[in-house]
């Protein structure tokens, strides 16, 4: 088998990419696949170094471009194999506000919110949403232009952060614990439990090293464990991603569980919270890349 490894990109999540790409890599070499890898400026270019000797693209691509649909639906029209979700449930997957319609649909509990829309440079839009809530865009990766409004004042100065997206997602604030699940081919691993260095798991929490702190499995009963990772998989499921994906999930100070997102191309470095769940499950970071590639071809045959 030969794989075309294909990271970098331009998305706001690049030098992510790159990271999960670099271990990607290894993990390759580990399994002795043979491969060649690629860094693109854009995510459209993977077709231009695609060969006909390559059995499967093996994605490490973040954010827009490559994780919300466009890259899956020009790889599927050039009827080139790729890892993980497909068209639909990328794009479903990577709106916030219609993958919560999905799960409120669905029976996946989630956070009440508003989607605006906002004109860069002016004002943000006001919304019924009592406070504390927070402000996100609609269809970024990485917690990117995430704001906390706790108070006024907090609305007021989010501008900075937020106010350069046009689509946002206004979302009631669940204080509590931030909680990720890890499910590949309907298995869900261990739950992780994540101790952010800010209030919630914003994007300098997360790429900042030893600002954050990570516990798996999460220190949770067994029973609650068993209802989110019942969860996680209903909310993957209900969106239809395929292959794999990380769920994102708040725990409430009551213990109700609340379910923010899908990442259908999560952070894939040996250290990543997936492939932290993977080893707590008993599965290397190589084991796990090679059962991605594997039931992708199952997928795309």
């Amino acid at each position: 088998m030969k794989v075309l490894l294909a990271g970098g990109g331009s998305s706001h999540e690049r030098e992510v990419s790159l990271k999960s790409t670099d271990a990607m890599e290894r993990a390759l070499q580990d399994l002795a696949y043979d491969y060649s890898r690629i860094d693109v400026e854009s995510e459209m270019d993977v077709v231009d170094h695609w060969e006909d000797d390559f059995d499967i693209v093996l994605l490490g691509f973040h954010g827009r471009a490559g994780e919300d649909g466009l890259l899956q639906s020009i790889l599927e029209s050039h009827e080139i194999p790729y890892t993980g979700a497909g068209v639909k449930d990328s794009l479903l997957a990577f709106s916030k506000d219609a993958s919560k319609r999905i799960f409120k649909a669905r029976g996946v509990p989630t956070a009440e919110w508003e989607m605006k829309l906002h004109d860069p440079g002016t004002a943000l839009p006001k919304t019924t949403i009592g406070l504390p809530f927070v402000i996100k865009p609609d269809n970024e990766g990485s917690t990117i232009g995430l704001s906390v409004c706790q108070t006024e004042l907090d609305f007021k100065n989010a501008d900075a952060v937020s106010g350069p997206f046009s689509r946002l997602i206004y979302e009631k604030f669940i204080p509590g614990r931030e909680l990720t699940v890890g499910v590949v081919g309907g298995q869900a691993y261990p739950i992780v439990e994540i101790f952010p260095g800010h209030e919630l798991y914003d994007y300098e929490s997360k790429y900042t090293k030893g600002m954050s702190q990570y516990k798996c499995p999460a220190d949770l009963d067994d029973d609650l464990a068993s209802q989110i990772q019942t969860l996680a998989k209903k909310a993957m499921e209900a969106v239809g991603v395929q292959v794999y994906g990380r769920v994102d999930f708040r725990l409430d100070p009551e213990g109700n569980p609340w379910c923010l997102e899908i990442n259908t191309l999560p952070g894939m470095t040996e250290t990543s919270l997936l492939p932290m769940g993977a080893k707590a499950f008993g599965i290397s970071f190589p084991e796990l890349i090679d059962e991605i590639i594997k039931k992708s071809l199952n997928k795309n045959s």
